[in-house]
């Protein structure tokens, strides 16, 4: 990507090598760990509903929503699925091709790790790092401590850090096709659904501008053709993610999230500490500071194996002026900083997510430092191993218990730091002992270096297998069958197919409300109704998926947890729901219900006496009801609404998701029906716009004027922005296919 073939040929040896070594890596821990990828988040919630959004796909986009998923439906309303992103689209469609979901997490999260590293790889090339530190350093940064233990669960972490070397790459260079991969990073960053990752995006541009300055002696030569066409990129990226922006910040409105504490919005929770961030090492324990407990208990802390001793062998006031080195150390720095912030900022939750980027940036930084300004020699040696020896010394504080992990580790980082050394002496006439060394020995050094590096992913995984061995032998607990512990929810009794669930599920392909308090430990599975969005592998609508944010109005009345159990007060179910005379448990149910046995004691008499019991068990109570109200309304007043000729279903775009047909007498009348309110629905009366109005701002309602017979109401659900997905990605690619053109035109003249 600078212009000429050689360098592309001279990386792509390079490049199929850190594939290759990257490959196997992941291939051993997939041996070990088939689970590896299946567990919490991206069990029940990112691989069951892009599975379920490329099932119902259509003129190939996904549907908006699904009003029999409560809350959780409105994919729109949570970015992270992508649901006005073509990239994600043919991601879903993907997804969908595929019944087993081990294939799918691993495709997914393997995948994007491989991403992850091939971008920081030819971030080092491009920086001139030699061959054998650049493949290290991308295999250290594809397999980092919270990308792969906690970002294998969040999908769009994973996709949004993948994106960030790309989009510096893009940068740097100073090809056509170099303003492409910026434009293509930007639409990829701004849509993947991870604002965390939006600041440190803007600093890799603000670095990359600032290195400009330096090239080029001043801002106004920076004013260029090379800096103009990569801010046009950019902003073709941004238009293609206009409508994904514009329907979240149009949904913001009404949606909630978890707010600061009263006093100072911090209570210390998943705050890490700033020597654990500073120091990480390979085995590390990511315990963080808590009144309230710990999260941890994985090597998140972990970055590449040599990056930090590495950084006592730079002679860091030459590598500074250097390309490359700002732009690492201000990302670096400024997610350092960001590791230590509240537990909350506005909407930004659990700081310790920032550590993603100080173990993507901090190797990055000191490779290249490392190339361009090395200083070699027994001071600065003995610097390295000490902070070897700090990084170990803190993880046997941590977990005393891993001791022959933590010393194994020791002895790979030495082995690694050695290949470093031998390396660095091949290139500066071998300053520490007085020779330069041959090629054999480089290659075998080289070779070294990126295998000790490699190993430190599967140490760790071996490491949290030995955890979980004593945990389940002081729990006496059954064997755990070689699976590592996890600092999240394992889920290891949900299945892994299609097949799985449909066997396993209390109700396939049905449509109706279950109300729990709470789920198993094996998140329900024994109990054929699983918590989060999993219920859709099967075919099930619950009322409930997973959310991220939630209809806030709507979760005053009938709070549902992230995952799909209540937790409001019976009181506040059985409260009347504006004046439509039914209490929020009834507005918002469909009819038929299925009623954990452990519900409070007024709920359960509540439907004792309001509604028909059709079935029971140990587990549920299955009721029914017979209000004659069609499809999704449950309460009417002076409307009477048709039996027949009823429609209800997804969302779509230009479509009505219900249609009914009603009648008035003289007076007017309201229908509300179980649906959230969200702002975007509309109505209309035989298609003429209609006013739709809201139960306290929580359910969809719509009022209906006199003397209708027989008319058609349809409701529609159109978020800003969704209608223009397709003209907004046209338009954006037009503006990057431009700005490619123009930066490769400018650079053959200069040529010239």
């Amino acid at each position: 990507m600078t212009g000429s073939g050689r360098p592309a040929l001279r990386w792509l040896g390079p490049l199929l090598a850190y594939l290759l070594v990257a490959g196997l890596q992941l291939l051993l821990v997939r041996r070990w760990a088939p689970r590896f990828f299946w567990f919490d988040d991206s069990q029940a919630q990112f691989g069951p509903m892009a599975w379920w959004l490329g099932q119902n796909l259509e003129g190939g986009r996904p549907p908006l929503m699904d009003p029999d998923l409560g809350m959780g439906g409105n994919v729109v309303a949570d970015m992270q699925y992508g649901v006005l992103d073509p990239l994600h689209w043919a991601l879903q469609y993907l997804v969908a091709s595929s019944d087993d979901f081990l294939t799918i997490s691993w495709a997914y999260g393997a995948g994007m790790l491989l991403l992850l590293g091939s971008g920081s790889l030819l971030v080092l090339l491009q920086h001139r790092v030699r061959p054998a530190l650049a493949v290290a350093g991308a295999v250290g940064i594809g397999s980092s401590g919270f990308v792969v233990w906690y970002g294998s669960s969040w999908w769009p972490l994973l996709w949004a850090t993948a994106c960030l070397p790309w989009l510096w790459v893009g940068l740097r260079s100073r090809s056509a096709l170099g303003v492409l991969v910026t434009g293509l990073a930007s639409w990829a960053l701004l849509t993947s659904g991870n604002p965390y990752a939006f600041p440190f995006a803007g600093l890799v541009i603000v670095g990359q501008l600032l290195e400009y300055r330096r090239e080029y002696g001043s801002w106004r030569g920076v004013l260029n053709v090379r800096a103009l066409s990569r801010v046009a990129a950019c902003a073709g990226g941004l238009i293609i993610a206009l409508p994904t922006l514009l329907s979240t910040l149009q949904l913001s409105e009404v949606m909630g999230r978890p707010q600061p504490g009263e006093l100072i919005g911090n209570d210390g929770f998943a705050v890490p500490n700033l020597a654990d961030v500073l120091l990480g090492g390979a085995t590390l324990l990511g315990q963080t500071n808590a009144w309230t407990g710990t999260i941890g208990l994985v090597p998140a802390m972990a970055t590449m194996l040599v990056a930090l001793p590495l950084a006592a062998l730079v002679d860091w006031r030459r590598a500074w002026r250097c390309p490359g080195v700002l732009t690492g150390l201000l990302v670096w720095g400024a997610a350092v900083l960001a590791t230590q912030l509240p537990t909350q900022v506005s909407v930004f939750r659990y700081p310790v997510r920032y550590l993603v980027y100080v173990e993507v940036f901090l190797p990055l930084a000191v490779l290249i430092a490392l190339t361009v300004a090395p200083r070699l020699s027994r001071p600065r040696l003995g610097w390295a191993v000490g902070l070897v020896a700090a990084q170990v010394a803190v993880a046997v504080s941590r977990a005393p218990v891993l001791l022959k992990w933590h010393l194994l580790t020791l002895v790979v980082e030495l082995i690694a730091l050695a290949a470093v050394v031998l390396l660095l002496r091949a290139g500066t006439g071998g300053s520490l002992t007085g020779g330069p060394t041959g090629r054999p020995v480089r290659s075998v050094a080289a070779a070294v270096l990126v295998l000790a590096v490699a190993a430190a992913f599967p140490i760790g995984e071996q490491m949290m297998v030995s955890l979980q061995d004593r945990a389940d032998a002081l729990a006496g607990a059954p064997s755990s069958g070689g699976a590592p512990l996890r600092a999240l929810d394992a889920g290891r009794d949900v299945g892994t197919t299609v097949d799985d669930y449909r066997a396993e599920s209390y109700a396939p392909d049905e449509q109706l409300t279950v109300i729990t308090w709470g789920f198993d430990g094996d998140r329900g599975w024994e109990d054929g109704v699983v918590n989060g969005s999993g219920n859709v592998v099967a075919g099930l609508a619950p009322g409930y998926a997973s959310l991220a944010v939630w209809q806030a109005a709507l979760n005053d009345h009938w709070c549902r947890g992230v995952w799909g159990a209540t937790c409001s007060e019976p009181a506040e179910l059985l409260a009347e729901a504006g004046d439509t005379g039914s209490p929020w448990l009834d507005l918002m149910s469909s009819d038929t219900v299925l009623l954990s046995t452990g519900a409070p004691e007024e709920v359960l008499d509540h439907f004792a006496a309001a509604w028909t019991q059709v079935s029971a068990d140990d587990t549920w109570l299955r009721y029914e009801r017979d209000d004659g109200l069609p499809g999704r309304i449950t309460a009417a007043d002076g409307v009477t609404v048709s039996g027949e000729g009823w429609t209800s279903g997804l969302a779509r775009v230009d479509q009505p998701m219900d249609s009914y047909v009603v009648s008035t007498g003289d007076q007017g009348g309201t229908l509300a029906l179980r649906i959230p309110y969200y702002p975007g629905m509309t109505a209309s009366l035989d298609g003429r716009p209609l006013p739709v109005t809201t139960v306290e701002g929580a359910a969809l309602a719509v009022g209906l004027p006199s003397g209708i017979d027989r008319g058609r109401l349809d409701l529609s659900y159109a978020p800003a922005g969704a209608g223009a997905v397709v003209p907004a990605t046209l338009a954006g690619l037009a503006v990057i296919a431009l700005a490619a053109v123009a930066g490769g035109v400018a650079r053959r003249r200069g040529a010239r």
